[in-house]
């Protein structure tokens, strides 16, 4: 069964080889699909990409990049991936297994947050729950095709668009949670330190979801140094 891996990337210049080897495996071209939608590097990250791996060019925005790539996709399995991201062994048939059980809708992985420091090594070692609200993608959100479109996409909105996603895959039937890590980068994290990123984040969502901030007053306070690169 053919799996499709869509990875949006903007300025990954440190990241992207590592997360397609992550992705890629042992897998042949009948089990594993990559397509990688950049939004418009400066870094040389397309150059990167290795040959056979195809790789699309959108407007800077991860929503309008993973639904562009899903668009060209040619697989019933969806597995969105950021480029900061590595899929652990045994991820595709986890995935397969996930999405045969009746009911279920979608879901995401466990996170391994690397280098880690300080809090981190106690979050690394937490499991999330598996309720909507605690779904993200840097978890690597999945679907089958056939909800994907039955959904709409990912909203195109600046940020927050796998909040989004997460809430309308609950809505449309069970979310998982894989219990497999993956591993993503810590430098949010390295770049305002532990604690003040930990509590942005559960501000962000807080604010977000119960007080009315919108994605546009998310996205003015969470620029990262790959938005500012150019």
């Amino acid at each position: 069964m053919l799996v499709s891996v869509i990875i949006p990337a903007l300025n990954e210049v440190e990241n992207i080889q590592q997360c397609i080897a992550a992705a890629q495996r042992e897998y042949s071209s009948d089990e594993l699909e990559i397509i990688v939608v950049d939004g418009g590097s400066s870094d040389g990250t397309r150059a990167l990409v290795p040959p056979g791996v195809p790789v699309l060019t959108a407007p800077r925005g991860r929503a309008g990049q993973m639904n562009l790539g899903a668009g060209v996709s040619n697989s019933e399995i969806l597995v969105f991936c950021h480029a900061d991201s590595q899929l652990p062994a045994g991820w595709r048939e986890a995935v397969i297994e996930a999405l045969s059980r009746a009911g279920v809708s979608g879901g995401a992985f466990e996170t391994l947050v690397l280098p880690e420091k300080g809090l981190l090594c106690l979050g690394n070692r937490m499991r999330t729950p598996a309720h909507w609200t605690s779904v993200y993608g840097d978890q690597v959100q999945f679907m089958t095709r056939s909800t994907f479109e039955r959904v709409g996409g990912f909203p195109e909105i600046l940020l927050m668009e796998d909040v989004e996603m997460a809430r309308t895959l609950h809505k449309a039937g069970k979310l998982v949670r894989i219990p497999l890590r993956v591993i993503t980068s810590s430098r949010r994290f390295e770049e305002r330190g532990v604690l003040r990123q930990t509590l942005q984040n559960l501000w962000n969502k807080i604010s977000y979801l119960y007080l009315g901030a919108t994605p546009q007053d998310i996205a003015r306070r969470y620029v990262s140094s790959r938005e500012r690169a150019e």
